[in-house]
């Protein structure tokens, strides 16, 4: 009798090892794997942004290759005379659901316009909103007075400006 307690001991011990070398095994590829969900993550907004400029410049050909229209020149990055950011009230609603400025108690001491420099830090935009926005990939933001500030990318110019309403 006090020979299978042993065995019975001993397979449970095994036993026990085993389980944790497989416990230990899953939690490593689960560690692994959330390494490249991130990664995987940051190759997908840059797929985002090429594919949003190759939408540019397909749309760009198209107008070129219709006769009796003026193609629209494509788009040069970092240029100075680049035409502000133009929203759709459901664009800029959009935004306003997403990105909630703290009110501004009193008076805005200093007004930003489009155009002006944008100073400091700024944020990208979430994918939430670049989902549903193309045109918002690679574009970033700050907070002035109650106002959202928006640069496209590669600008330090404020691009477009929205109100709280």
């Amino acid at each position: 009798m006090g020979n299978i307690e042993r065995w019975l001991l001993a397979l449970l011990s095994v036993l026990v090892i085993v389980s944790c070398v497989c416990a230990t095994i899953v939690l490593m590829q689960a560690t692994a794997l959330k390494a490249e969900i991130t990664t995987l993550q940051r190759e997908i907004i840059a797929l985002k942004l090429r594919v949003a400029r190759l939408d540019q410049i397909a749309s760009v050909n198209e107008a070129r290759d219709k006769p009796g229209t003026e193609a629209p020149k494509p788009p040069v990055e970092n240029r100075t005379d680049q035409a502000a950011l133009v929203l759709s009230r459901e664009e800029i609603q959009l935004i306003r659901d997403y990105i909630k400025p703290a009110p501004v108690a009193g008076s805005a001491t200093e007004s930003i316009k489009v155009g002006d420099p944008v100073m400091g830090e700024t944020i990208p935009f979430p994918s939430s909103i670049t989902d549903k926005v193309r045109k918002m990939l690679g574009a970033r933001f700050t907070i002035r007075n109650g106002l959202i500030v928006i640069s496209q990318n590669g600008s330090h110019r404020a691009d477009a400006v929205i109100g709280p309403n």
